[in-house]
């Protein structure tokens, strides 16, 4: 079986908490892990900055449902699930991805999960992954050994699992990202992907 680990932000849709900071005019929310190297305290950061501005999920929620995907990026899916089972391997939280997706049609979506009070208000995060997008294909490969794995991803976090794949792109990544790339493809196109495989 042919198994596709794609991730969201870059490569189907733009990056949501920059999105959410100008929408919200809270540009804490744009902070990264460029300038807050540990992810955990960076999550609880975002989180704070939501109560404290009187943020509900629900109200993240409505403002990234204006956030509009990538063009190309709805064909693209739907091309590679001719061959692939795709899942959606991401850093977003299951609540910020649900805009995009409409199922039972979508693909599986591996993603972390908010927490929420009974006011609706982003209690805590729940993380789905102990050791990264690594451990999405360490599951494939220990349930089907047998199966072939394509991975694409845009950012530092994703090379991993791109390396551990069959094969792998990095989908239009920052110049940070190719410095740390190594022999990664780099592909500026949903194209070149589709075109890749069923060579």
């Amino acid at each position: 079986m042919k198994f596709a680990c794609i991730d969201m932000e870059g490569v189907l849709i733009p990056e949501i908490w920059p999105f959410l900071a100008q929408k919200t005019g809270l540009p804490t929310l744009s902070r990264t892990t460029r300038e807050e190297p540990d992810y955990n305290k960076l999550v609880i950061n975002r989180i704070e900055t939501l109560n404290n501005n009187n943020l509900k999920s629900s109200d993240i929620v409505r403002e990234i449902s204006k956030l509009t995907i990538l063009p190309g990026a709805l064909e693209f899916i739907t091309q590679l699930r001719k061959s692939h089972r795709v899942i959606l391997v991401s850093d977003v939280f299951q609540q910020m991805a649900m805009p995009f997706l409409s199922a039972p049609r979508d693909p599986e979506l591996r993603c972390h999960y908010f927490k929420c009070d009974v006011n609706g208000f982003i209690s805590s995060a729940e993380y789905s992954r102990q050791h990264g997008k690594i451990d999405v294909i360490n599951e494939i490969r220990e349930s089907r050994p047998n199966s072939k794995i394509l991975a694409v991803g845009d950012a530092y976090n994703d090379i991993e699992m791109i390396n551990n794949a069959d094969k792998g792109f990095l989908f239009r990544p920052s110049t940070e990202t190719v410095e740390s790339a190594g022999n990664i493809k780099i592909v500026q196109s949903y194209t070149e992907i589709l075109e890749s495989i069923n060579n």
